[in-house]
């Protein structure tokens, strides 16, 4: 009875482990356990995390081009759980022919990079512009608007969730509502942001 005993004691033991071990895994699971990175330019270093996302640690990777690889060593240091990638509509020519098979290439390299680390790929399209403020252009506009389709089916065969920002914010006509910017065209004011952030926290914890 004693052997009996002492069998069920570590039974109970290695059951109450198991499920300690289940909480912890879960506890960390938690979105607000995890660390996010986004990747953009502009418009990703205006965006207000601490005033839309306070409690979250999201940390911001800037870079004024195209290529986010060029940044790849910053993002890798911050250790990160998830990264979010978007592409800036200033990146998109205004006289059209952007090479977007270069600009897919990239994106496609990144996300490669990011898995490889054990993070999670999340990728946002495009924000629209508004024709005819600032440097604005409809080549521009039908440029990205391509990039976007192809975001969105890269995302699709990939497995990837997306932050779609385009479909969020424009307008009837596809374009950057003037109530949503500045004058520049380009660049969400908090009309705009306001629009943008209560997509975000769904997208993440669904890819988590």
């Amino acid at each position: 009875m004693k052997a009996k005993g002492r069998i069920f004691l570590l039974c109970l033991l290695l059951l109450g482990t198991g499920n300690q071990c289940k909480k912890s895994a879960g506890a960390s699971g938690q979105l607000t356990d995890l660390t996010v990175v986004f990747v953009g330019a502009s418009i990703t270093e205006n965006w207000d995390f601490d005033h839309y996302f306070s409690g979250y640690d999201f940390r911001k990777v800037i870079h004024y081009d195209w290529d986010k690889n060029q940044v790849w060593d910053q993002v890798q240091a911050l250790h990160p759980d998830m990264v979010v990638v978007k592409e800036c509509g200033a990146y998109f020519y205004s006289d059209g022919g952007t090479p977007l098979g270069e600009y897919e290439s990239s994106l496609a390299a990144l996300v490669t990079r990011i898995r490889s680390i054990g993070a999670v790929p999340v990728l946002g399209t495009t924000l629209p512009v508004d024709v005819g403020y600032g440097d604005c252009t409809q080549a521009q506009l039908d440029d990205l608007r391509a990039f976007n389709d192809w975001i969105r089916s890269f995302c699709s065969s990939q497995g990837i969730i997306l932050m779609d920002y385009y479909e969020r914010i424009a307008d009837s006509e596809g374009q950057l509502p003037a109530s949503c910017h500045d004058g520049d065209g380009l660049h969400p004011n908090q009309s705009g942001y306001d629009i943008l952030s209560p997509i975000v926290i769904p997208a993440l914890a669904a890819a988590n």
